[in-house]
């Protein structure tokens, strides 16, 4: 079946395409003499020239006849040399409807057009009266010589070729996409090209010549082409300092459609443009030009009216002795050319298709979304084609756009495209003021509004901290962390007032947040001791269970809930009574915690930080406390699965590999980020990756901000300001960190003994394998003995009076109690140290043999005997009663089951005498 909208078309483009090839023939060829036939037989008769004065031929010259000579001497006539311009402008036009490209504003270009022709007439009538051919009156015919006359009249000849020229070009402008300095250029280049072509049409012609000339000829061609070359250089220079946003026309994205469709493609679908502040327009896109969506900043008068909006909302809230800061003292962003942005993507568009048919694939770029640096370029693969084929060419990608990497979406959520994202040329820098004025009537409706940036697409990505409700953010050093950080903060501070939303800052480094340090929102100056920042974590853990005590008594779920209950209500839920009414927070605030480097944190105290922030990430949401945490080290020692499993949302700028990327938002792809802001955004409870450029902050912004907010005082909690390092681990544990209760007794034997060894702790104390282990490890953390040494033992650090001197500062009463019975233990020499305690041990462990207690033994060692008694008496003192050894180890079935049998026993330590060969005797 025929489509009637193109053959209509291309019978148009027939039709106009005969009349320019006649027209033009016909002015070719044009002869004055040739006689014209007249369209009235009464005129032919009057019409009778004088041959004398205007000689005509019998037969017309004009080789498209005597109506070719009739049109010819009309238009010269009526137009003089504007008549060339006419057919030029025709052919120009049978392109467009060959080419199926439709133009918008057709009124304005008409008008254009029509004044460039005017203005020629004139100009031609002006300066070269004479050059037409034939009987006319002058070079610009009837219409020029009336213009001409006109200006001349009232301006003179200068004023006439000053206005004739003005009209002229700005017809050409107005008609064509060119700005004037680019139109001037074009000319140029076409000036400088036709020399050398016509050079080189001339060595060609010209074979014969003698080897010599043909060489000197050729030399001249290329010092011709180095003209060129540097004459281009010199004007794309001058084009590049002087080029503007084009005129409102052009600041909007034109969109063409292609009308030639292939039969039996039939989408129906039409191409949108959205636009910052005007409604949404539908046109025909060229067949190289897919739907383009470039979201441009709003007029000025528009920005000034959503400032004013969200002063008055921000401020409306607001108590009146605090005052927000104003939006105005934020920086706004570069005004960037639209129409060089669409002309680039658009490039790279038919680069992508051309780069996928090189290898074989057939895919069609059908809509191009540009963000400030990303553009995202979606991608309809052909039928059949498998997506692991795509997803495999980023690199080939980039290579072919010459950009530095590329990202391909594979699918794009919620369509059957694929997303490819590629780098701009020109990067536009994302500044706070511009989203917080994109986003200005959602302000109020968040809680902790938080301004991160701008996606693929340009839309502002903003936001609500408590719906996150806890934000991980990583990144290696210089890829916007920190700039991160301060949008962050600075969202809050131009938002929220200090009684909604309190803050904890946490700076290890003591560069990024110190200069926060004047906040009035801060409960407690920044925290740079990593000690003390534990300790604000433990407190911040006791707070939220202090709160969801008071949730639970005045019976809501939520912190706004309770806020919005007032005192009245309070009280009555709480059943206070009048004393205590006072002690109520009729308004609890949300509190913030900022950590800017948690691998320093994790180094200090590692598992009790990871405790602490476990548990407010499980449970602080309800009550208002929110953790924003971030991390130049994304491994898994700093983030672990805990830890990450319970902050679901997750920023990543550009990391070092892939497995650091897999670590933060474990997938690939934070490797392939550009850097400066450039960022990968995981929503929490999906897995989709949004990506986008983040909120650039300078340092005079942020001290502006800082300085506004500062003028108020600062109130910090005692119960913070007054908290003891030591209270992080629950108790002042001094130098030495008691983690045993037998720990004291094992480091005397061993110290006593001079060397570290399990096996001297099992038969001493009496313990397992794995709990002997775990003191000689505490032992090498504390310094008294030293590194692991194979199956020697561990070589002794600390002398016998050192170890007393730690233990009298470390030890509490008790403690001192307990080493003084300890002490009272005699010590047999070396020895005689085994057989002293091996009967004993074998007694309190289940294990003991009739031939280890043989009489006979004690008769022939009566000191061991003795030894063996004290040490019998000793062991019930420290065990004090039977039964207190069989809770210490259970039951003497769960001991055997330890070690089975005897004889499973026996060969763990092989013999008695195997193991004193092994651990070595005085002797």
């Amino acid at each position: 079946m025929f489509d009637n909208r193109n053959l209509k078309l291309d019978l148009c483009a027939l039709g106009l395409l005969a009349t320019v090839i006649f027209s033009g023939l016909a002015l070719v060829s044009y002869d004055p003499a040739d006689p014209l036939p007249s369209l009235v037989e009464p005129l032919d008769r009057l019409y009778q020239p004088d041959i004398l004065v205007h000689p005509t031929h019998t037969i017309p010259h004009n080789i498209c006849g005597k109506w070719g000579a009739l049109l010819a001497d009309l238009m010269l006539n009526l137009l003089g040399l504007g008549s060339y311009y006419l057919v030029f402008s025709l052919g120009v036009l049978d392109l467009l409807l060959l080419r199926r490209q439709s133009t918008d504003s057709i009124v304005l270009r008409t008008f254009g057009w029509l004044a460039s022709l005017v203005g020629l007439t004139a100009l031609a009538a002006t300066l070269v009266p004479g050059l037409s051919p034939g009987p006319v009156i002058g070079s610009g015919g009837y219409l020029g010589a009336l213009v001409a006359t006109l200006l001349e009249i009232h301006f003179a000849l200068t004023g006439s070729v000053i206005l004739a020229v003005s009209l002229t070009l700005g017809g050409v402008l107005l008609c064509t996409d060119y700005t004037l300095l680019e139109l001037a250029r074009k000319t140029v280049l076409l000036a400088i090209h036709w020399g050398p072509h016509r050079r080189a049409k001339a060595v060609t012609e010209n074979e014969s010549v003698a080897f010599d000339t043909l060489a000197t000829a050729e030399s001249d061609f290329t010092l011709l082409n180095d003209d060129v070359a540097a004459a281009d250089m010199a004007i794309s220079s001058l084009d590049s300092g002087h080029r503007k946003v084009r005129n409102k026309r052009k600041l909007r994205a034109r969109l063409r459609k292609d009308a030639r469709k292939s039969d039996g493609e039939h989408n129906g679908q039409e191409p949108t443009a959205r636009q910052s502040g005007g409604p949404e327009s539908s046109k025909e896109a060229s067949k190289t030009g897919p739907p383009l969506r470039i979201r441009q900043r709003r007029e000025r008068s528009e920005r000034d009216e959503v400032i004013e909006r969200l002063n008055e909302a921000v401020q409306s809230d607001a108590p009146q002795q605090y005052e927000l800061p104003d939006i105005k003292l934020l920086s706004e962003s570069d005004d960037i050319c639209f129409e060089e942005q669409e002309q680039e993507v658009r490039r790279n568009a038919r680069t992508l298709e051309k780069t996928f048919a090189d290898f074989g694939f057939k895919v069609k770029v059908v809509e191009i979304e540009t963000g400030p640096v990303i553009a995202q370029y979606e991608v309809q693969l052909e039928a059949g084609l498998r997506l692991s084929k795509i997803t495999g060419l980023a690199d080939d990608l980039a290579i072919a756009l010459r950009v530095p990497s590329v990202r391909i979406v594979a699918p794009i959520p919620g369509k059957n495209t694929v997303g490819i994202e590629v780098p701009n040329e020109t990067r536009q820098i994302v500044r706070l003021r511009d989203v917080m004025e994109e986003v200005d009537g959602r302000v109020n409706k968040m809680r902790i509004p938080i301004f991160l940036g701008k996606d693929v697409s340009g839309n502002p990505l903003t936001v609500d901290l408590s719906t996150l409700p806890h934000l991980l953010i990583a990144g290696r050093t210089g890829t916007g962390k920190s700039v991160c950080l301060n949008a962050i903060i600075s969202s809050i501070l131009m938002t929220r007032q200090p009684d909604e939303v309190r803050m904890l800052m946490i700076d290890p480094k003591m560069v990024e947040l110190c200069g926060y340090g004047r906040l009035p929102h801060l409960m407690h100056p920044v925290v740079t001791d990593m000690r003390k920042a534990e300790a604000i974590l433990a407190w911040a853990v006791d707070k939220m269970e202090e709160r969801y005590a008071l949730l639970a008594q005045a019976g809501v779920r939520h912190i706004t809930s309770y806020n919005q209950l007032g005192k009245e209500e309070l009280q009555k839920r709480l059943a206070a009574e009048s004393g205590e009414a006072e002690d109520i927070p009729e308004h609890l605030p949300f509190i913030v915690i900022v950590a800017d480097e948690i691998a320093d944190l994790m180094m200090t105290a590692g598992k009790e930080v990871e405790q602490h922030i476990i548990r407010l990430a499980q449970k602080s949401r309800a009550v208002g406390i929110h953790l924003i945490l971030a991390t130049q080290k994304p491994t898994v020692d700093v983030i672990t699965g805990l830890i990450k499993s319970n902050l679901p949302a997750r920023i990543s700028f550009q990391v070092a590999s892939r497995t650091d990327s897999r670590v933060v938002l474990d997938e690939m792809g934070a490797e392939k980020l550009l850097g400066n802001g450039d960022m990968l955004f995981l929503w929490p409870g999906t897995s989709n990756m949004l990506r986008g450029q983040g909120t650039y902050l300078s340092d005079d912004e942020i001290n502006a901000v800082v300085e506004r907010s500062s003028q108020h005082r600062q109130e910090f909690v005692d119960e913070l300001v007054n908290l003891k390092v030591e209270e992080a681990d629950g108790e002042d544990r001094g130098p030495l960190k008691k983690r045993d209760d037998l720990y004291e007794s094992a480091v005397d034997i061993v110290v006593r003994e001079g060397r570290g060894s399990c096996s001297l702790l099992q038969r001493a104390l009496g313990v397992g394998y794995g709990r002997a282990a775990r003191l000689i490890d505490f032992m090498a953390e504390d310094n008294i003995v030293g590194p692991y040494a194979g199956s020697q033992a561990r070589e002794v650090m600390i002398s016998l009076a050192e170890w007393e001197t730690m233990q009298g500062e470390t030890t509490s009463d008790d403690d001192t109690a307990a080493t003084d019975r300890s002490n009272q233990i005699p010590l047999p020499d070396e020895e005689s140290f085994d057989d002293t305690l091996e009967p004993e041990l074998r007694e309190i462990r289940g294990l003991t043999r009739a031939s280890d207690t043989d009489d006979s033994d004690d008769a022939l060692d009566p000191a061991g005997a003795a030894a063996n008694r004290s040490v019998a008496g000793t062991a019930d003192e420290e065990w004090e009663t039977e039964e207190e050894a069989d809770e210490e180890w259970e039951t003497e079935e769960e001991d055997g089951e330890e070690w089975e049998t005897e004889e499973e026993a026996d060969e763990e330590w092989e013999t008695e005498e195997e193991a004193d060969e092994e651990w070595e005797t005085e002797e």
